[in-house]
């Protein structure tokens, strides 16, 4: 199949700038392929790129109602996924293969991670570019705000191939389980792989647990054949995967005794956490980070299991960690004169809340107050189990809306107060704003005030419309309001 498309891209001119998978985006003379999604099929708009100047099409089967120019304009190919990996191999030059390439999935802990690698790396002196659920960053050190957690096959090569067309030796990139299940990042070669952790989320899309952890471990196949496999000894599901690993070196990391890369002596507070590390080979040494809680400690972790054979010693390692002050959305604090703390973060699943929750707890012996609510049209089993969790650890929740999609608010309220019926320290405010000015109002001196679900995200789904917002910039405004 390759030789035949190499003709039909030669004689097509392809290039980086004209091959494209959204018809919508299609302009005169570019290359539209078709994908079979999980929501839309692009064969159903190949006359909408031939009408917006399409110069040429691979697809996987002929489509009625061309005209016979634009027929003799289709490639036909067996896989145009596979296709369009060749492609994006071909005019971006393969460029994971001319970096130190990196990948880091899980349920949570994900981008803190490649944050924490990238700092790693950076601070070694290996030029580090990455991509995440937050930011990207490619040529320098300016970040753009990402509007994905992993993007397309054609978006995600082209952003590596700046990297490395900018002098960037090194990249990081977070990997979703719905890009390794769709193959978004089909051909990427990776020199290490971490999996942070598996908790119940996207179980709309997987299914159940056991198709999730699978397509989680297909990061583990996209290893060059020297790569390293970092995976969590905590975790059952996630250590269990080390048998089936046949390539590479399999690094385990956690609290346990099985652990290679190991923490102990921790010591959690306020602000800051403490702990010794061991990594066998590198020795061991200690730790003083300002990133709050146990599930950070994990992330440090897991960084130094993934980066444990790239010949990094672990008192650079550990510098590069600790110059990590804070992730954007991952517990950061609304800065104000408020007597009371503030913090944003993303968690959205049951394990990060409970996560964040348990962390925040320790900051102070006064009250913890929670905002959060959960998404429409995403996995409804875990509302009310997060509507438990929040309930339990806090003192006062505050049951509010999150990109509610295309469900009523209403009845995501619902199924998260089922969970919490048995108790009476929660409110149900639909506002978002609202909800945490009344939140914000609630709090007294040496109290903790933590808005989850959203962390780094600047806007609010309600239906089709996504409008601006950010819960960060809304809570800095009421307390302004407020007086602080």
């Amino acid at each position: 199949m390759n030789e035949k498309l190499d003709r039909f891209l030669n004689a097509l001119s392809a290039g980086r700038d004209n091959v494209k998978i959204d018809s919508r985006k299609v302009s005169r003379g570019d290359i539209f392929v078709a994908l079979r999604g999980t929501v839309c099929d692009g064969h159903d708009h190949i006359k909408r790129a031939f009408a917006a100047g399409a110069s040429g099409v691979v697809a996987e089967r002929e489509v009625s109602g061309l005209t016979d120019p634009e027929k003799k304009k289709v490639l036909v190919v067996s896989d145009t996924l596979e296709a369009l990996e060749h492609i994006a191999g071909r005019i971006f030059e393969r460029p994971s293969s001319r970096l130190e390439t990196y990948g880091v999935t899980g349920t949570n802990g994900k981008t803190t991670s490649v944050f924490l690698a990238d700092s790693v790396l950076n601070s070694s002196g290996r030029k580090c570019g990455f991509l995440s659920t937050v930011f990207n960053k490619t040529c320098g050190d300016d970040l753009k705000r990402a509007s994905m957690t992993t993007a397309d096959l054609i978006t995600l090569n082209r952003m590596l191939w700046e990297m490395a067309s900018c002098g960037k030796k090194a990249a990081v990139v977070e990997i979703s389980s719905h890009a390794l299940d769709q193959g978004r990042v089909r051909g990427l070669e990776l020199d290490g792989a971490v999996f942070t952790n598996l908790t119940p989320e996207h179980l709309d899309y997987h299914r159940c647990m056991e198709d999730y952890l699978l397509a989680k471990a297909k990061i583990f196949k996209m290893l060059k054949p020297s790569g390293t496999a970092a995976l969590n000894a905590d975790d059952p599901m996630v250590a269990g995967l080390e048998p089936g690993i046949k390539v590479g070196r399999v690094v385990m990391f956690g609290l346990g005794p099985k652990a290679e890369v190991r923490a102990t002596d921790l010591r959690l507070m306020s602000d800051s956490t403490e702990f010794v590390i061991s990594a066998e080979g590198l020795g061991r040494t200690n730790v003083k980070t300002g990133l709050i809680g146990t599930h950070n400690v994990y992330n440090m972790l897991g960084v130094t299991a993934l980066l444990i054979s790239s010949g990094l010693d672990l008192g650079t390692i550990v510098k590069g960690l600790e110059a990590v002050k804070h992730v954007p959305g991952r517990l950061d604090a609304v800065s104000s004169k408020a007597p009371f703390g503030v913090y944003v973060d993303y968690a959205h699943t049951p394990n990060a809340l409970e996560n964040v929750l348990k962390a925040m707890r320790t900051l102070s012996d006064k009250k913890l107050i929670c905002v959060f609510g959960c998404g429409g049209d995403r996995d409804r089993t875990k509302r009310p189990v997060m509507g438990r969790i929040a309930s339990d650890i806090c003192d006062h929740v505050v049951i509010t809306s999150d990109n509610p999609r295309s469900e009523k608010p209403a009845d995501i309220l619902d199924e998260i107060r089922k969970g919490i019926s048995a108790r009476s320290n929660y409110s149900i405010i639909e506002d978002r704003t609202e909800a945490i000015r009344k939140s914000l109002g609630m709090a007294r001196k040496g109290d903790v005030v933590v808005i989850a679900g959203k962390g780094h995200e600047d806007h609010q789904i309600i239906g089709e419309l996504k409008t601006h917002y950010d819960d960060k910039e809304v809570a800095a405004n009421i307390l302004n309001e407020m007086g602080f």
